[in-house]
């Protein structure tokens, strides 16, 4: 039977050593992390090559609102060069944070690592994810790659360039982004995977506190089920020490990321009025492009809401932990004082230290922060709509 996940996740591993993203390299069967000589010079190479031609293209002078655009006001112009500018500079950081943060994410890997090694029944959890991911990531840059060469024929050189760079920063990100929600992911599947023990655990010390069997029997599974319990405490602070890490080694990406997908769907809530108001022929667009626009559009926020959802959803089955230990207050009196004690430990260990993810401490992501994320990315679509009707 052939595992697609393992070969999706080999593609995109090497994906990522290919377009200069990835600058160090780790074996999935043994778990072992390290630098190569010829990775390592690669990555420098590559992202050598990317800040040259940038620099190169920086020195024309193309607009890229009139290009795209037949009838761009100054207001077009303003909105597609901040969308293309937040994209390069969110693109280039990436790059130059894998770097600087190299260790770090090493460190990080092998983490991840050791628990997958360790644990490897998870896979069946989180292949359904793997494969979602990897179509709307795919056919995201596919779609913009068919834009690009689209509009080949109807322009010069320099601005064809400047496409194909930002489409090599787009494939950037969008694979860092990737990294990022697989990590996560992994963390919802172990957490899954830890409910799904700590209800047996649960079931079978309410039948033993109800129906104890023979002194010695009694005192065996006791001991057996406090192991148990202590092991998913362990896991639990691995996970969750896996999460800090994560947003902190993310932290500055992710700010730029959030806010690249906010200013994203302004303008394209702005953009998409404005190809309505004028249609897409007097826009200096062809059916294609527009077409094509739409459906990278569709793909784009697609992917955009997984890796929003799969951070929620990491903290519903953290919370989901904790309420499962609540039903501890249902057991008979007379259990072993060490599974008790296990039992305790565990949910003071959830109290205390609650899982969080933030970008930078300033952005917590939950449900509420995200409803009233869309509500100000509304009022403020509609602040430029309003705009561009009165002064244009």
């Amino acid at each position: 039977m052939l595992d697609w996940e393992t070969l999706i996740l080999s593609l995109l591993y090497y994906y990522g050593h290919l377009v200069g993203l990835s600058n160090f390299e780790f074996d999935w069967n043994t778990g072992r992390v390290f630098t190569a000589k010829w990775s390592t010079l690669y990555a420098i190479a590559i992202d050598s090559i990317i800040f040259i031609l940038y620099i190169y293209h920086w020195t024309g002078n193309t607009n890229i609102a009139n290009v795209i655009f037949g009838k761009a006001n100054k207001l077009h112009e303003y909105v597609v060069v901040i969308m293309a500018g937040m994209r390069i500079a969110t693109g280039l950081f990436t790059v130059i944070h894998r770097w600087y943060q190299r260790k770090r994410l090493m460190d990080l890997t092998k983490q991840v690592l050791r628990i997958y090694i360790s644990r490897p029944q998870v896979k069946r959890i989180y292949r359904k994810g793997i494969l979602i991911k990897f179509i709307s990531g795919s056919v995201t840059d596919l779609l913009q790659a068919a834009f690009i060469l689209n509009v080949m024929g109807q322009v010069d050189s320099q601005f064809f360039l400047g496409m194909a760079l930002q489409f090599w920063m787009a494939a950037i990100l969008n694979l860092a982004i990737s990294q990022h929600y697989l990590i996560i992911l992994f963390v919802r599947a172990q957490f899954r995977l830890l409910n799904s023990e700590l209800r047996q655990v649960i079931a079978e010390a309410m039948e033993l506190s109800w129906n104890p069997p023979r002194p010695g029997a009694f005192m065996t599974r006791c001991c057996y089920l406090s192991d148990k319990l202590e092991d998913i405490a362990k896991i639990q602070s691995q996970l969750h020490k896996i999460v800090n890490q994560l947003e902190e080694t993310f932290g500055i990406q992710g700010a730029l990321v959030y806010a690249g997908y906010y200013l994203s769907s302004v303008s394209t809530i702005y953009l998409t009025y404005s190809t309505l108001k004028h249609g897409y022929a007097s826009m200096n667009m062809t059916l294609t492009a527009w077409i094509l626009s739409c459906f990278w559009c569709f793909f784009y926020y697609l992917d955009g809401m997984l890796n929003l959802s799969v951070m929620i959803n990491v903290l519903e089955d953290h919370k989901e932990m904790l309420h499962l230990l609540e039903q501890r207050t249902l057991f008979a009196p007379g259990l072993d004082v060490r599974l008790e004690e296990s039992f305790e430990s565990l949910t003071l260990q959830l109290i205390r230290n609650p899982l969080k993810i933030d970008v930078m401490k300033f952005y917590e992501v939950d449900r509420s922060s995200t409803m009233a994320m869309f509500g100000n990315l509304i009022t403020h679509s509609i602040f430029l709509i309003q705009y561009d009707m009165e002064n244009f």
